[in-house]
């Protein structure tokens, strides 16, 4: 059986040299050797079990990939606060300096006005992602809660999926039936579904208007490129009933006329 060697284990553990300069950079100048060595092997145990932890959720997670969330789960199992606001797309940039014998890599940050900071009014922190149960239907019956849509009755429910157009039932008149229900009941008819008609924006009606002029004008050139337009844009769905019909009428026009 192999025995690790001082050598394999080096890179393990925090210096004493990276104590004392975490140590400097919040104020504390003068930092025991001592003192340093216990800090780090201390810091480096713990960190050591943090990172053990979070490649536990990396793994049951089914990644290869160390991500920040996993990182957070650990320090939640040990009850310690998990990092709010940490996001980062690309890798922090190091910087380089060195001077009185010493070389330091280190993450340039910027210096934070505390005035500025109280006067705006920071955001909340993000809720996390939550699942929560309800009920949809008691007993066949559709409790009024934020998350059930408004009830409707089944009569106006039946007339919205038989004709989309009229939201409101029809008033019944003096003679013929006018709902569909006694429509059906009266004379076998079938009573075919109407189309929605989508109301057109400004701009897609100028855009309409000058397709079509384009088409029927005499400009070569314009008509070629309201073509291209026609052929490559993807957001003519709301208004490609209105060209189909267009299109009918121009082939109806030149076949009666020729």
């Amino acid at each position: 059986m192999s025995k690790f060697t001082e050598n394999d284990l080096y890179g393990t553990n925090f210096s004493i040299e990276s104590m004392k300069v975490i140590a400097e950079s919040i104020g504390i100048g003068n930092l025991a050797d001592d003192a340093a060595k216990e800090l780090a092997e201390d810091v480096s145990f713990r960190l050591k079990h943090i990172i053990q932890d979070s490649a536990k959720f990396m793994n049951h997670g089914k990644r290869v990939k160390l991500l920040q969330t996993d990182v957070d789960s650990a320090l939640k199992v040990k009850n310690i606060e998990p990092q709010y606001g940490f996001q980062s797309a690309e890798p922090l940039p190091f910087r380089f300096a060195s001077g009185g014998g010493r070389e330091l890599h280190f993450i340039e940050e910027k210096e934070v006005d505390i005035n500025e900071l109280l006067q705006n009014i920071n955001p909340k922190a993000p809720l996390e992602t939550t699942l929560r149960s309800h009920w949809l239907f008691i007993d066949g019956v559709q409790p009024t809660i934020p998350e059930n849509p408004p009830p409707v009755a089944k009569s106006i429910q039946k007339l919205e999926s038989v004709d989309p157009i009229n939201k409101k039932p029809a008033k019944e008149t003096s003679g013929k039936p006018t709902t569909g229900k006694q429509k059906l009941r009266n004379v076998e008819t079938v009573q075919i579904k109407q189309l929605a008609t989508h109301e057109l924006s400004v701009e897609q009606q100028l855009y309409y208007k000058e397709i079509t002029e384009a088409c029927v004008g005499s400009d070569e050139a314009r008509r070629a490129e309201a073509l291209q337009s026609l052929s490559s844009d993807p957001g003519l769905h709301e208004m490609l009933p209105r060209m189909c019909t267009f299109i009918i009428e121009g082939v109806r026009v030149n076949v009666s006329s020729k």
